[in-house]
């Protein structure tokens, strides 16, 4: 590799790292976790079915509804 060696590959190799863990990190900054998502999903599918059953009314769904949303 002429007078420099490894040092370019190496160097490269290194700012290419770099790079991609900054990506990744500005990426998934802020999104919820995906157990957390499914864990509200599921939560407020369970709300919405008792309110349509009749099982809490409007007031106690609206409330806990807000709730899962914050």
């Amino acid at each position: 590799m002429g007078g420099f060696g490894w040092w370019p590959l190496l160097w490269s190799l290194i700012l290419l790292s770099v790079l991609l863990i900054v990506g990744y990190g500005i990426y998934t900054h802020g999104r919820p976790p995906a157990n957390e998502q499914t864990h509200t999903d599921t939560a407020l599918s369970t709300l919405r079915s008792r309110y349509a059953r009749g099982e809490i009314s409007e007031e106690e769904f609206e409330e806990r509804r807000r709730r899962l949303e914050e």
